[in-house]
């Protein structure tokens, strides 16, 4: 019991510190870069949410970037955090792929959360933000004047596939590396994984909390449909667990 106590505490706290981590990399890049152009007295004027102090904003004046003909520099602090969210996410999951950070389990924990808040925030950015006329996605395509969709093709064809890899690979590695053996709890770590994906990351939150509940049949949808065919006593997980062994 107490093992479980501590892992769940572990989880928690880890998880946390990544989406934290995550949040301030984000916001503070688009801060740091119009700091250096001249368009902030100081990259660190950021806002901060209540006595949580979770960073909220990155207070950079994109208005004044476009009224300037700065609309390639506008384009560019709009979207290079968002790559970084991407690099984060590839260079996380090459680490839990590491035989070294594998035997910390804590690191490999920290690397494996990071991997999938960063991969959902790339997510919850092509997905529900590309077709929208406002934040950091609407001043990209009219810093460069092109169409959402060379953004979003090529963004859904990478999530695809992040989503792919993390199902199949990622999850089972983390049963083997996390010592998650019982199929229940095994479980329980999908639906934690595909909640924060599909439901934190994916606007089911977001749409309960604003009352527009049609958009919650979407990320729903999706957290079902994977949990059923991923699910630890499925088949095709067994056999790859064993050829893990």
């Amino acid at each position: 019991m107490k093992k479980v106590i501590k892992d769940i505490l572990a989880t928690i706290i880890l998880l946390l510190i990544a989406h934290i981590l995550m949040v301030t990399i984000h916001e503070f890049t688009h801060s740091f870069i119009a700091w250096i152009f001249g368009f902030k007295k100081s990259p660190f004027h950021l806002h901060f949410a209540d006595f949580t102090l979770f960073l909220v904003d990155d207070q950079t004046d994109y208005t004044a970037m476009l009224s300037q003909n700065r609309n390639i520099l506008a384009a560019m602090t709009a979207i290079i955090p968002n790559i970084l969210n991407a690099c984060f996410y590839v260079i996380s999951a090459i680490l839990c792929s590491s035989k070294k950070i594998q035997e910390k389990i804590y690191l490999y924990s920290f690397f494996f959360w990071f991997m999938i808040v960063n991969i959902g925030q790339v997510y919850s950015y092509i997905l529900w933000r590309t077709f929208e006329t406002h934040g950091d996605v609407s001043i990209f395509l009219e810093g460069l004047n092109i169409s959402p969709y060379w953004l979003f093709i090529p963004g859904i064809l990478f999530i695809i596939f992040s989503v792919y890899n993390i199902l199949k690979h990622q999850i089972l590695r983390a049963y083997k590396t996390l010592k998650i053996s019982h199929v229940w709890t095994r479980a329980i770590f999908l639906f934690l994984v595909l909640f924060i994906l599909f439901g934190y990351f994916g606007g089911l939150i977001y749409n309960i909390l604003n009352k527009k509940y049609f958009y919650m049949i979407y990320p729903t949808l999706l957290i079902i449909l994977f949990y059923l065919i991923c699910f630890p006593k499925n088949r095709w997980v067994q056999n790859k667990l064993h050829e893990m062994e």
